[in-house]
């Protein structure tokens, strides 16, 4: 057992330092294409129809990191960051409910989405759901939560 968080220990610290949010929400979307894309040959194009979005609220005096991966329950994630430029973003309605999802910023706040594309399964997954690593200032940074991942109703995309 000591053996294990040591090398949990060690990870983290090689990782570099933790990077701090004032929140953190995921959600899960289903997008089922409206227009399917095809190749050459008339033979359609897969297309992963699972998006997962994850938004962070941070101090509009805090500088954002360059994130490049995200582990999310045993998966690898790349990370595309999107500016947010209004002060509440309305994200969907709860799956199987009419409840819709508003997060709203803060006056000392600002909101950040993360895009999430799947890369693939992670041989030995952290005890963690979600850690968040990249780099600020040329340095690793990490971000660890325990949120759950929010499932949104599907929609039909443009």
């Amino acid at each position: 057992m000591k053996i294990l968080l040591l090398s949990s220990l060690i990870l983290f610290a090689a990782a570099g330092q933790e990077y701090h949010a004032q929140k953190i929400w995921l959600f899960s979307k289903i997008q089922y294409p409206g227009n399917v894309p095809v190749k050459s040959n008339g033979t359609q194009l897969m297309v992963n129809p699972l998006r997962i979005i994850c938004y962070l609220k941070i101090s509009k005096k805090q500088a954002m990191p360059d994130w490049q991966t995200a582990n999310i329950y045993g998966k690898n994630y790349a990370v595309q960051d999107e500016q947010v430029n209004q002060d509440s973003v309305i994200i969907g309605t709860l799956k199987n409910t009419d409840s819709t999802i508003v997060i709203k910023g803060s006056n000392d706040g600002k909101l950040v989405q993360l895009v999430l594309t799947p890369k693939g399964e992670i041989e030995k997954p952290e005890a963690w759901p979600v850690i968040l690593i990249g780099t600020l200032n040329g340095k690793p940074v990490y971000m660890r939560s325990k949120e759950p991942l929010v499932e949104l109703s599907p929609e039909m995309m443009p």
